[in-house]
């Protein structure tokens, strides 16, 4: 690995969590699972919510958190006259990562609320300052994924149909678009322009078009014009997107621990990993369809784990 020559003070981890408390307790975990590692505290941790209260009572306060409040009337603002909640997460994205900068050298890692550190984040950290756009993972194609859901069916014929001004040129959204997962964002301070340019791509997408992965797709295509090289986040980063349930354990785990110190829930942090308790899930949803459908008849679906204090 080529050690890189910038200050850790020039790293940023950067995290977006309003609304309801069980965001504040996805980010918290996700902060917590950060510290667990050798070098996590060495990081800047910045984080837009607008309970920075609760966030505070549950990771504790620590000189390399900050905490940017998100005032109601700035949230409103943010999500545009079309009301799309996820247009909200680009400028925050981009305000965050302004209010933070040392320099235009500087790295920043944005990670959504339900994500885990699962090891040290430098290797990404490396992937950007090398000239990487780091991204969650690719979900395939806009051709060749519009067969998985009706978003996706949707998606595909209103490409084909309209054209947005992309970059200042008006096209199509090509069939061959790669659709990443935004969970993870990694780019540099010098970059923070391509956060408007998905956020007019945002705005002409779901005026004609609404689906609540818009703001994905804006930002797949706004990157793929922009022909900045991306990888994925690798193993680095667990994103349990497809795991709400995990928002029960998270309640549980924090009703258990929260008045405990910090020092306690990062002790205890394992007991509810949700790269373990999202396994029998997984393994149930790889079955084909017709013995799901069977299982589920006769009772036999899918079983949460039991936690290590039942």
């Amino acid at each position: 690995m080529i050690a890189s020559p910038l200050p850790m003070s020039c790293r940023h981890i950067l995290y977006v969590a309003h609304g309801a408390e069980c965001f504040i307790q996805e980010a918290a975990y996700s902060i917590l699972s950060l510290w667990r590692q050798p070098d996590g505290r060495s990081y800047e941790v910045t984080v837009v919510t607008d309970l920075p209260e609760r966030l505070i009572a549950l990771v504790g306060a620590d000189p390399r958190l900050h905490v940017l409040p998100l005032e109601q009337v700035r949230r409103d603002a943010w999500r545009g006259s079309l009301g799309y909640i996820h247009r909200i997460k680009p400028l925050a994205i981009q305000w965050a990562a302004r209010e933070s900068t040392v320099s235009a050298d500087d790295l920043f890692l944005y990670v959504d609320s339900d994500t885990v550190f699962t090891r040290s984040p430098a290797c990404l950290f490396e992937a950007v300052a090398q000239g990487n756009i780091v991204l969650n993972e690719r979900e395939g194609g806009l051709a060749d994924s519009r067969h998985q859901t009706r978003s996706h069916a949707k998606l595909y014929r209103t490409a084909s149909r309209h054209e947005f001004n992309v970059r200042g040129t008006p096209r199509h959204l090509g069939a061959d678009l790669g659709l990443w997962n935004s969970g993870v964002i990694g780019f540099r301070a010098a970059q923070l322009a391509l956060f408007d340019e998905t956020v007019d791509l945002i705005d002409q997408i779901f005026a004609v078009l609404k689906i609540h992965t818009v703001e994905q797709v804006a930002l797949s295509a706004v990157l793929q014009d922009r022909g900045h090289p991306l990888r994925d986040s690798g193993d680095v980063i667990f994103h349990y997107h497809n795991f709400k349930e995990f928002r029960q354990d998270l309640a549980l785990f924090f009703e258990r621990y929260g008045h405990q110190p910090v020092q306690a829930r990062l002790a205890r942090w394992g007991e509810v990993d949700p790269v373990l308790r999202s396994r029998p899930k997984l393994a149930f949803n790889a079955l084909p369809k017709w013995q799901r459908k069977i299982r589920k008849w006769v009772g036999r679906g899918w079983q949460p784990l039991a936690y290590p204090w039942e």
